[in-house]
C-alpha cells in the first residue's frame, strides 16, 4: 500500500503538468472562430436573417439526380360554373427589382454587426463610397429628367404626334375622294340613261304578230299548268326546323313531265260542255304539294285578247266543308283517278299546349338508351325489348319513336285509379291497362328535361312545380299531387337523373 508521501508526490507532478499545459495553450494565437465560440455571446450570433440581406446569399440546389415522375392516370373534370379556373403562373406579377441602395445598406449593416469579431475597415469604406455615389447618381438622373421635360415642352409637339396627325388627315381626304368619285359615277350613269329612255318612249307601239296555227295537242300541252310548288312556311323558331332526308315525297325542283291526253280522259272528254267560271287566284296552302291531283275546272284568262278560246286548267279541290255547289252537275269521274282531299288538321288554339321539338343528336340518343336501361319497365310495362345489349332480342326503339311514345303518355291527364277499376282491369284478360299516373308524370318530367336542350337540366323547384302542375291538371286530389316528389326521387333511385347541389341551387339533370 502506497504511503502518504507517494500520493503527495504524484499530486504535485500532475499539478505541474497542468500548469505547463495551460501556459503553453495561452501562448498560442487564438483564431476568430475560437474567439467567437468561446468568448462571444451565442445570443448575439444566432438570429433571423433580415429581408435586406437576402441578396447577399444564394442557395445552390443539390446535384443529386432527380427521379423521373411515374406516369399516372389523371381524371379530367370539365369546367363548371361552380369552379374557378386556377390562375396561371405566367399571370402572376413578377417581383420588383431590388434597389442598389438596399444591397449597400445590408452590407454596411453586416460589417457593423461583425466588427467586434473581425474589423473590416476597407470594406466599410468601399460600401460608404458606393452609397455616396448612388446618391449623386440619383440626383443627376432627377436633374436630367427635369431638363428633358422642359426642353420637350419648349419645342412643342413631338415628331411622332405630327406624323399621326398627318396620317389622320390623309385618311379623311381619301374617304372624301372616294365619296366624290361615287357621286360622279352615279351622276354620269343617270345622264347617259335619259336619252335612251327618251328614244324608247318616242318609238311607236308595234302591233303583236299573229300566232301561227298550231295543233290541238300542242295547245293542250302548253296550256296545262305545272304542279304547284310547296310554299315555305317560317315558324317562330327556325332552329327547330328539320329536314327529313329519308322522305321521298319532297317536292322536286325539276319541271314536271306534261301529262298525256289519255291521263286526262277520265276527267273530261271532247263531248262534255266546258264550264266557264271567273278566274280566281291560286292560293297555295302549306299542305298542297307536287303530287296533288286534278279537281275543279277553272278557265285561264291570261291568254291574248285576240284568241276566242278559253283554256281550261285544273285546280285542287277545297275541303269538303267549303265545297261550293256547282251550277251544273259534273260527270262522275273514274274512282281510280279521283283524288281524295286531305283533311286539314286543326292547329291547337292554346300555344302553351304546343310541345317543343327535340333535336335528335348523339346526346339525345345516349339519353334514350339510358331511359330504356333504367325505367323501361315503367314507361312501357312488359316490353319485349332487349336492354342488356347482348343481341338476344329486339333492340329498343330509337330516339324519335321513344319521344313520340313519351309525348303520347304526357298528353294524358293523371288520375288516381280506384280499387274497383283496378280489380275489374285485372279480371279482364287480354285488355291492356290504361297508363298509370306514375307513367304519365315520369314521361312529363323526361320531356321537360329534354326541352331544355342542350343543358338537359332544370332547377329542383322548377321540376317539382312542373310535376305538380301536371298532377293538378288531372283534377285529382292530394293523392296524385303528393306523389310528384316520389316520382322525382324514384327516377333518382333508378339512376336516370341526378340532383347536383352547389352554388346555392339544386339542379336536376340526366345521369349519363
Amino acid at each position: 500500500m502506497a504511503s502518504l508521501s507517494d500520493q503527495i508526490d504524484r499530486l504535485s507532478r500532475n499539478t505541474r503538468a497542468i500548469r505547463a499545459t495551460a501556459a503553453h495553450t495561452a501562448a498560442s494565437v487564438v483564431g476568430p472562430f475560437t474567439n467567437a465560440v468561446l468568448t462571444a455571446n451565442l445570443g448575439d450570433l444566432i438570429r433571423d436573417i433580415d429581408p435586406s440581406e437576402l441578396g447577399l446569399f444564394s442557395l445552390q440546389s443539390s446535384s443529386a439526380p432527380t427521379k423521373p415522375d411515374e406516369i399516372s392516370r389523371a381524371e379530367f373534370t370539365g369546367a363548371t360554373p361552380l369552379r374557378r379556373n386556377p390562375q396561371r403562373r405566367d399571370d402572376t406579377a413578377k417581383p420588383k427589382e431590388v434597389e442598389p441602395e438596399i444591397y449597400a445598406e445590408a452590407a454596411l449593416k453586416c460589417i457593423d454587426r461583425y466588427n467586434a469579431i473581425r474589423p473590416m475597415p476597407r470594406a466599410h469604406s468601399q460600401v460608404s463610397a458606393i452609397l455616396e455615389r448612388l446618391t449623386l447618381v440619383r440626383e443627376n438622373i432627377q436633374s436630367l429628367t427635369e431638363t428633358l421635360q422642359q426642353a420637350q415642352s419648349a419645342e412643342g409637339p413631338s415628331l411622332k404626334t405630327l406624323i399621326n396627325d398627318e396620317e389622320g388627315r390623309v385618311q379623311k381626304l381619301q374617304a372624301r375622294l372616294l365619296e366624290l368619285n361615287e357621286r360622279k359615277k352615279n351622276a354620269t350613269s343617270k345622264a347617259g340613261m335619259r336619252p335612251i329612255q327618251a328614244g324608247l318612249k318616242s318609238k311607236p307601239k308595234v302591233p303583236p304578230a299573229p300566232h301561227p296555227p298550231s295543233s290541238p295537242q300542242e295547245d293542250n300541252f302548253w296550256s296545262t299548268p305545272a304542279a304547284a310548288a310547296r310554299t315555305l312556311r317560317f315558324t317562330d323558331n327556325l332552329m327547330d326546323e328539320q329536314v327529313d332526308l329519308g322522305d321521298i315525297t319532297t317536292t322536286s325542283f325539276m319541271s314536271p313531265i306534261p301529262p298525256s291526253k289519255s291521263d286526262l280522259s277520265p276527267l273530261i272528254t271532247a263531248d262534255d260542255p266546258v264550264i266557264l267560271a271567273p278566274s280566281m287566284p291560286l292560293n297555295l296552302g302549306e299542305d298542297q304539294g307536287a303530287g296533288d291531283g286534278y279537281s275543279d275546272l277553272e278557265p285561264d284568262d291570261e291568254r291574248s285578247e285576240g284568241e276566242d278560246e278559253k283554256t281550261v286548267v285544273y285546280r285542287k279541290a277545297p275541303p269538303e266543308s267549303e265545297t261550293p255547289e256547282p251550277p251544273h252537275p259534273p260527270r262522275p269521274a273514274s274512282p281510280a283517278v279521283e283524288p281524295v282531299p286531305e283533311t286539314p288538321t286543326s292547329a291547337p288554339s292554346d300555344p302553351a299546349v304546343k310541345q317543343a321539338k327535340v333535336r335528335i343528336n348523339s346526346e339525345v340518343e345516349r339519353v334514350m338508351a339510358r331511359i330504356w336501361a333504367t325505367i323501361g319497365d315503367i314507361i312501357m310495362p312488359g316490353h319485349p325489348f332487349d336492354i342488356s345489349g347482348r343481341g338476344t332480342g329486339s333492340k329498343p326503339p330509337r330516339a324519335k319513336e321513344t319521344i313520340a311514345h313519351l309525348q303520347m303518355l304526357s298528353a294524358l291527364s293523371p288520375s288516381p285509379t280506384s280499387p274497383s277499376a283496378s280489380s275489374v282491369s285485372s279480371l279482364s284478360a287480354g285488355v291492356p291497362a290504361p297508363p298509370t299516373p306514375q307513367q304519365i308524370l315520369t314521361a312529363h318530367l323526361i320531356l321537360g328535361l329534354l326541352g331544355t336542350s342542350p343543358q338537359f337540366s332544370l332547377p329542383l323547384n322548377k321540376a317539382k312545380d312542373l310535376l305538380a302542375a301536371k298532377a293538378s291538371a288531372g283534377g285529382g286530389a292530394g293523392a296524385v299531387a303528393q306523389g310528384t316528389t316520389r316520382i322525382l326521387y324514384g327516377c333518382v333511385a333508378k339512376r336516370l337523373v341526378k340532383i347536383e347541389r352547389g352554388g346555392g341551387e339544386q339542379v336536376v339533370k340526366f345521369d349519363v
